[in-house]
């Protein structure tokens, strides 16, 4: 909502006070901003040294404990006196902008924008408008100048954020959270045509990801697998073996951003590995007007269209809408593959109140995949890989995979006082898939029957969060404080028939289109997998002292977790866990930070003892400390961390018959492994210098096991040890400004399988992309994007076996041509 001193009789009095003030300012050669009454009552002492204005700022915001948006020309050689005495956060920002010729608006309950302060003809600078968003001087409404998120990636241009919440609901910025945290922004997924779940594994930090199908992945973050995805804070299960079949991931064009907290997460989560937490956080609706409209062709007639639309329903903004439409057509190096995707992103929030917001929408999406390879191909019997082009494909003509997905998601936030708000988030999720396809099973040396299924799945998955979250004063301090509960179902059944004539082939001389279609059996068997999951949790940052602050927190968690086929009929049903969360960020000077964190892991087990019984959940802790930095006003983040999990329960195979399992064929495993993962990070991400935004991450993650049978191997050598990623993008200076040029590079070291017969192994690579945009106007840009420069030969995953499939090349080099409008 927006209040104007000039349309709103009832701040018509403090509005021309206000203005008198500032007014006052611009005739002593100063520039102020506009106070927001709500603020003015919460003063607070400074003692910040005159400096380059960015650096004041950013004390300033630290202190205030407010968030400031701003472009980084509006600081570029502007200094500021400081801020000494105490002062209500809009006074001490008019304060420390004096003379700087900038002003500020308020955006929201501690959020300010700052702009460039307008000027007259000859130079003098005058009052702007007086503009409060939010009511009552941002005592309530919408959260930011644009959008209701207050940590918008879009339009900023950036490779980096000024905050997150992923990891404990408190909105902190990087160097405050005590975890290591990635953001994918906007700008990032434009500049590397960033697509699919995929590239944003391939472009994080730390995490990397392996195929049993060419749509489905698992993702893992050191050494574990990520066993949940995130939408907008609320998790989603994609831990069964095949979620990633139904829950498409096939484009990110609905995303402002994605934030990724590394380690353990069972304070938001409860149950899960300590590998990594994915957070794709929507669009959400704006308040002024606003096209995007893309199309985009590639190789392999890859044709792809997107419409963005956002802006205000109703005059005043209070009710606002965004719709985004995909289309995506595209062949493949594959045989016989293709792809059709489409897309629909309905978004509507409504100021109820000047304190409540309301927030709906919902996605409607449809996947046909083609000629859809579930089973890869495979090695021959010494381990070594065959010499078969990256367009071989043991799927027939007859193979696809067709999704249709939709969502349904909303919240509900009402401000309290100043500082507290309660959200309320429900969300729901409707996947249904149909599969038909082969994986390949050897028979005899070169000779591999094609082992078919044909599977309908449905997947139902609903979530609710309830939150609180605010400052409080205790013992002179003030502290920031998250209480709520959780609760999650996941409902994923399937019915599997199978073929009566498995085709055979000899993998050395085959012909893909000849491939026996499969006669399918009328006799069908029944999956059903239900978890459930609940929690209450809590967290506090305390400011113990100047530049020392502690985040304490714990979940008290309940799940269940329940599996039935033909051969399982088991429960696992736990009472309240206790989860704690701990960590510490000591303040090195304004810069740089120390922290360290603790949190408790515990997970329900997907594999099976003889009599095929659920094994006991996987306990375990997760260290964490390192330093951060953060400069040029956090336009540039920097972390180096080290860390160390420790997981028990881990699953050993016995070598008892392979009677185990949902089908009832698989190995049967015991508790017992002990599983202790050591490593380190580093990322660097944001803008070094002006026009310049960069990522830079190394992660080096060594899990192993240290007790059980397998004492002293390594644990899942098919996923890579070491991984390099960098990305980058730059405007050329001077007459060549309309022009962008990037590039992106990952290096990732070996990963194999080894038995006492034979090897899997694939070395190390290396991968080079490269992009270009070019300025046809302020409104249009053109782009060119060229991943696997090289046109290296690799394969992004390795099976687990030289008998069965698993293996799949990695994509060839591929050329993408993109025109963006934005009016």
């Amino acid at each position: 909502m927006k209040i104007s001193t000039k349309a709103r009789g009832g701040q018509r009095a403090s509005g021309r006070l206000m203005a008198a003030v500032l007014l006052a300012g611009t005739t002593m050669g100063l520039s102020a901003g506009i106070a927001a009454p709500a603020l003015a009552q919460e003063a607070r002492s400074y003692d910040i040294p005159a400096g380059a204005l960015a650096d004041v700022l950013n004390s300033y915001a630290r202190q205030a404990g407010v968030e400031l948006a701003y472009r980084a020309e509006l600081t570029a050689g502007v200094s500021s006196p400081g801020l000494k005495g105490s002062f209500a956060p809009a006074e001490g920002l008019s304060r420390i902008l004096a003379g700087s010729g900038v002003t500020f608006r308020q955006t929201g309950p501690r959020a300010f924008t700052l702009e460039a302060a307008p000027r007259t003809a000859d130079g003098t600078i005058q009052l702007g408008p007086v503009q409060v968003q939010g009511s009552d001087g941002g005592n309530g409404g919408s959260l930011a100048g644009l959008t209701s998120d207050p940590a918008v990636s879009e339009g900023t241009r950036s490779y980096t954020v000024r905050s997150t919440s992923t990891a404990t609901k408190l909105a902190l910025s990087p160097r405050e959270t005590p975890q290591s945290v990635s953001v994918v922004t906007r700008q990032k997924m434009d500049d590397q045509n960033v697509q699919s779940l995929d590239d944003i594994a391939r472009t994080t930090t730390g995490i990397t990801y392996t195929k049993l199908g060419t749509d489905r992945s698992t993702y893992y973050a050191r050494g574990s697998e990520i066993t949940d995805i995130q939408f907008d804070g609320i998790p989603s299960n994609i831990s069964e073996n095949y979620s990633m079949d139904v829950m498409s991931t096939a484009n990110m064009a609905i995303y402002d951003r994605v934030e990724v907290v590394r380690g353990a997460n069972g304070l938001l989560q409860g149950t899960g590995n300590p590998s990594a937490a994915i957070n794709l956080v929507r669009k959400r609706a704006t308040r002024d007007f606003q096209l995007g409209v893309e199309a985009g062709i590639g190789s392999w007639s890859n044709y792809r269209g997107q419409v963005d639309v956002s802006g205000p329903i109703t005059k005043g903004g209070d009710v606002r809408a965004r719709a985004v439409a995909f289309y995506n057509n595209a062949g493949s190096y594959r045989d016989g593959a293709s792809r059709d995707n489409r897309l629909l992103y309905l978004t509507a929030e409504a100021d109820l109140t000047p304190g409540t917001l309301l927030r709906v929408g919902g996605t409607a999406q449809r996947d046909y995949n083609h000629g859809y390879d579930w089973g890869g191909l495979n090695t021959d019997v010494s381990g070594a890989f065959y010499d078969l082009p990256r367009s071989a494909s043991l799927a027939g003509k007859w193979a696809y995979l067709k999704r249709r997905n939709y969502s349904a998601f909303g919240e509900l936030q009402q401000q309290i006082g100043s500082d507290w708000k309660i959200v309320v988030a429900p969300s729901a999720i409707w996947s249904d898939a149909d599969f038909r396809s082969s994986y390949p099973a050897r028979s005899s040396g070169d000779i591999y029957r094609l082992v078919v299924s044909d599977v309908d799945y449905r997947d139902r998955q609903v979530g609710l969060d309830v939150y609180a979250t605010g400052h409080y004063r205790l013992l002179g301090g003030e502290h920031q404080l998250v209480l709520g509960g959780s609760l999650r179902r996941d409902k994923f059944d399937f019915t599997i028939h199978t073929a009566s004539n498995t085709p055979t082939v000899d993998i050395t001389d085959y012909d893909y289109a000849s491939i026996t279609a499969p006669v399918l059996n009328t006799a069908s068997t029944y999956y059903n997998y239900n978890r459930k999951e609940g929690g209450l949790y809590g967290s506090t940052r305390l400011a113990l002292a100047d530049g020392l602050h502690a985040i304490l927190g714990a979940r008290l968690s309940w799940s269940s977790y329940t599996v039935l086929s033909p051969y399982v009929n088991d429960e696992y049903s736990s009472k309240a866990r206790f989860l704690p969360y701990a960590g510490v960020v000591y303040d090195l000077d304004n810069h740089h930070s120390l922290y360290v964190s603790y949190t408790e892991v515990y997970k329900t087990q997907s594999y099976y003892s003889a009599g095929n019984t659920l094994l006991d959940p996987i306990q375990g802790q997760n260290y964490e400390a390192g330093v951060k930095g953060e400069y040029f006003d956090g336009r540039l983040n920097a972390s180096l961390a080290v860390f160390q999990s420790s997981l028990l329960n881990m699953p050993e195979a016995t070598t008892a018959d392979k009677t185990c399992g949902v089908t009832g064929t698989s190995t049967c495993y015991v508790e017992g492994g002990r599983v202790r993962n050591r490593g380190f990070e580093v990322e660097v991400s944001g803008s070094p210098l002006p026009d310049w935004n960069a990522t830079l991450g190394f992660t080096y993650s060594d899990p192993e096991y240290v007790a059980g049978v397998n004492k002293g191997t390594d644990y899942n050598t098919r996923i890579p040890r070491k991984l390099f990623k960098f990305s980058t993008d730059y405007r050329l200076p001077g007459s060549f400004n309309r022009m962008r040029l990037g590039g992106d590079l990952y290096v990732q070291s070996k990963m194999y399988t080894q038995t006492a017969s034979y090897t899997i192994k694939q070395g190390g690579y290396a991968l080079v992309g490269l992009h270009a945009r070019y300025d046809v106007s302020e409104a249009v840009e053109l782009g060119l994007n060229v991943n696997n420069l090289l046109d290296k030969t690799y394969y992004q995953s390795i099976p687990t076996s030289n008998n069965f499939g698993g293996l799949f090349y990695g994509d060839p080099r591929s050329v993408m041509a993109t025109v963006r409008g934005r009016f």
